[in-house]
């Protein structure tokens, strides 16, 4: 796949980059390629993940997956809200949510898969990490001709875990790494060595949100300089070889 083709809007998060969106604690975006279009994560709160999506002129009708990174409550709150409208969506999670939710999940979507330890191809260049760590929770790779992008919901395995997970599977360069980075209570060194750690597998460009810590952050734009994206509500981004392109 190529970069140029993909589209990424994060639609839910609790720092807005635009007047037009509401903002809430938890996070969401959605992913278009040629293939399919994804839905990752659902927020907090239903009305206004769809109250920010119709802002950004996007359909929820167009969703035809749905892909929750964990089970914790700011990244499924919106989920009835999204299929009262859609229920024709291809569900991707892990085996943490409620055994009792999948099996209602089942009843109100088309399809629900369950992902394990192990990484999984969900769709054509598009690859969970696996369920990792504690929350047992997943991270999308995208594979691209340019580098890999890798979307992270709440990263409670670790962010530069699930980078090398990445490149354990794909040995390519990270053209942009994205999400909550789950930051915010670490200590300097500590943040020091996890940024060191991220550059040295060739991250190239990084747009941490959500539960990412404003220490973490201010040090990310301090690293990355002209390669950092301050995520948040309304951010849009689109590629062009191996630029990142902000959009309006």
């Amino acid at each position: 796949m190529r970069s140029e083709e993909i589209r990424v809007d994060i639609v839910f998060d609790n720092e807005c980059r635009d007047h037009t969106l509401s903002s809430l604690w938890g996070f969401s975006c959605l992913l278009q390629t040629p293939q399919q279009t994804t839905l990752f994560d659902t927020g907090s709160n239903g009305r206004v993940l769809l109250k920010n999506l119709q802002a950004k002129g996007l359909s929820v009708e167009k969703i035809d997956t749905l892909f929750l990174s964990h089970a914790h409550w700011d990244h499924i709150g919106g989920l009835d809200s999204i299929l009262e409208i859609n229920p024709n969506l291809d569900i991707f999670l892990t085996s943490h949510i409620s055994k009792n939710l999948i099996r209602d999940l089942k009843t109100l979507s088309k399809s629900v898969h369950v992902i394990k330890e192990e990484a999984t191809e969900l769709l054509p260049d598009i690859h969970s990490t696996g369920a990792m760590g504690e929350a047992s929770e997943q991270s999308i790779i995208i594979d691209t001709q340019e580098g890999l992008i890798i979307i992270a919901g709440c990263a409670h395995s670790g962010i530069a875990r699930i980078v090398q997970r990445a490149k354990s599977l794909f040995d390519k360069e990270i053209l942009l790494l994205l999400g909550g980075f789950h930051l915010f209570n670490k200590t300097e060194s500590e943040l020091h060595q996890i940024i060191t750690d991220i550059q040295k597998a060739g991250t190239r460009y990084v747009a941490p949100s959500h539960c990412t810590g404003a220490d973490a952050k201010a040090l990310f734009a301090q690293k990355f300089g002209d390669y950092y994206i301050d995520g948040g509500a309304g951010v849009s981004l689109t590629f062009h070889q191996q630029e990142v392109v902000m959009l309006p």
